[in-house]
């Protein structure tokens, strides 16, 4: 791992919720909790210099548990244009506070273990400001991921629903079970899950 690198921690949970409907998705419980919990506290046991939750609205019924995990909530005014916004968000305060790596995580992704985060990092640190780590389960990449600050600049101009998908596919991998990266977009997601 490189010495004195920094890592900003992003969950990005600023979904519409638009297939899940009606509902937050994100305040649907699942595994006695609410869903948007349960990434950021699996995340808050990884070493990261600054942890935030960049979210539609900061008063998100999931903020207080958010902040009780060592999050700082971020508002993204333009969430409804899609997750390319919320990436974007995230790019420009890592940017803004020299961070030297971005690791982002979707909060709809109940089931990533800490040690995929902690493994997603680390190959990132140890490869420097120009990678990018993306998990996988076979020949997609799809986050988590990690990107190194050499690609702020690329995410910081995103926008739109497809995210950083075609970055994603300049990545190197660290694989993974499927079931790791099940993201809950609709409520039959969610009850194949419990």
């Amino acid at each position: 791992m490189a010495e004195n690198a920094r890592l900003m921690v992003a969950v990005l949970a600023a979904g519409q919720s638009r297939r899940f409907a009606p509902g937050d998705k994100l305040c649907a419980i699942f595994r006695n909790k609410p869903l948007g919990l349960h990434v950021s506290d699996t995340m808050s046991r990884v070493h990261a210099d600054q942890r935030v939750v960049i979210a539609a609205e900061e008063d998100h019924p999931c903020a207080k548990g958010w902040q009780s995990a060592g999050f700082s909530v971020v508002r993204n005014p333009n969430a409804e244009e899609g997750m390319g916004t919320s990436v974007a968000v995230a790019a420009r305060l890592a940017r803004r506070t020299q961070s030297d790596f971005l690791l982002i995580a979707l909060a709809d992704m109940p089931m990533v273990p800490g040690s995929h985060y902690v493994a997603l990092a680390e190959r990132g640190l140890e490869r420097g400001s120009d990678v990018i780590v993306a998990s996988s389960h076979g020949a997609a990449r799809m986050p988590p991921a990690v990107f190194g600050s050499g690609y702020f600049d690329d995410l910081a101009e995103l926008g739109g629903d497809r995210g950083a998908r075609n970055l994603l596919q300049q990545g190197e991998t660290v694989s993974c079970p499927a079931e790791w990266l099940a993201d809950i977009d609709r409520r039959e997601d969610l009850t194949a899950l419990k």
